[in-house]
């Protein structure tokens, strides 16, 4: 009877170890039951094991379709009541109106029992290890997308500011377009500036913006440089957003803004021809055309120091990044290849949360450089 309780134990205590592995379940803790297109939302599912399944790691990148936008916002991961519990916010938003079914899969890795004991019995050059993948099927979200005509949706709001209201003939009189709030920044399309008569320079806007459950939290500035010889009015600017406290469109829109400037001399006073005879009159006229031309040079030199001016360094996304595996995860939300690198060395511990984010503000300044 003893010798028979005793292969009770050892066989207990052998079976997670051979490979027979924990169970898990998957469920969904919340969703939105209906949307509008271009409005955000959060999914949150859990997957729960029998066990504390240290050799178990769930790959979960949510893939978009024609139908709607997805992407991991958060994830945690705990042990509660001796069980691994690990939880997931996956951000949807609707691309088209109607109903969409969201079916979203990820990949369940088992490390095996050949490499734990690999690994017990001291075999570092052991390199190469054995898992166990398999796919699983998460719970089936239908959403109602409702119509939206709006490109923008969310908490938003509009302000534009200018440098000066008086110029001279052509002197640059800069602009700035600012959008803040929360939703869904990450489609903001530059605006495009028009006033008849005059030349614009407008620049690529900066987006200073982080993941939020309402889409992107932040602020996003766009910047003109006005040059004209004659005064003129900046139109009033006017952005249609999907009010997402409302459940409304809402105009966004600024006041329209007069610039006066001052007006230069005449080309037919610069060239009468009899004032040229007299060498007073001459040497006037050559002063008024010298100056004319010079402001017209210093108007140029002005546009491109302003373009070339020292800018305030923005925050990156990955700033407020506390460890390793949530720097990962921010790059993997950002959807940008140039990180993919940079991620598989954070995953696999190669770098440290420091030494990749000086990895990362390389990676932005050779950008910048390029552009």
């Amino acid at each position: 009877m003893r010798r028979s309780l005793g292969r009770a134990v050892i066989l207990m205590v052998l079976c997670p170890l051979l490979g027979w592995g924990a169970m898990y379940q998957w469920s969904v803790l919340k969703s939105p039951q209906s949307l509008y297109v271009n409005q955000s939302g959060v999914i949150r599912y859990e997957c729960t094991f029998s066990t504390s399944a240290a050799d178990y790691t769930i790959t979960f990148n949510p893939i978009s379709n024609e139908s709607y936008k997805v992407s991991i916002l958060t994830q945690r991961d705990q042990i509660i009541g001796g069980k691994r519990v690990q939880t997931f916010d996956v951000l949807i938003t609707p691309k088209k109106e109607g109903n969409i079914d969201v079916s979203l899969e990820a990949l369940i890795r088992h490390t095996t029992f050949a490499s734990i004991e690999n690994a017990s019995i001291g075999r570092d050059n052991v390199k190469k290890y054995d898992f166990d993948d398999e796919k699983a099927h998460l719970p089936k979200v239908v959403i109602e997308a409702k119509p939206n005509s709006a490109a923008l949706s969310g908490e938003l709001s509009l302000e534009v500011k200018v440098d000066k209201r008086n110029a001279l003939a052509h002197e640059p009189v800069h602009l700035s377009l600012y959008i803040r709030g929360r939703g869904n920044l990450d489609q903001y399309t530059p605006y495009e500036l028009n006033i008849s008569g005059v030349n614009i320079f407008g620049e690529e806007p900066i987006r200073d913006i982080s993941p939020d459950p309402a889409g992107f939290a932040g602020e996003i500035r766009q910047e003109f440089a006005i040059v004209s010889d004659k005064s003129y009015v900046i139109p009033s600017i006017t952005l249609d957003v999907f009010d997402s406290t409302t459940q409304k469109i809402k105009r966004l829109q600024s006041d329209s803004i007069a610039i006066e400037v001052a007006q230069g001399f005449e080309r037919s006073d610069l060239l009468d021809p009899p004032g040229l005879r007299d060498w007073s009159n001459l040497a006037r006229y050559s002063l008024y055309a010298a100056l004319v031309i010079a402001g017209a040079v210093l108007g140029e030199i002005a546009r491109r120091l302003w373009r070339l001016r020292p800018r305030r360094k923005s925050k990156q996304f990955w700033d407020e990044a506390k460890n390793p595996k949530e720097l990962a995860m921010f790059l993997a939300l950002s959807g940008d290849k140039r990180y993919d690198e940079i991620i598989g060395l954070l995953e696999s511990g190669a770098v440290g949360l420091g030494e990749a984010k000086k990895k990362l503000s390389t990676l932005t300044t050779d950008k910048e450089e390029i552009a």
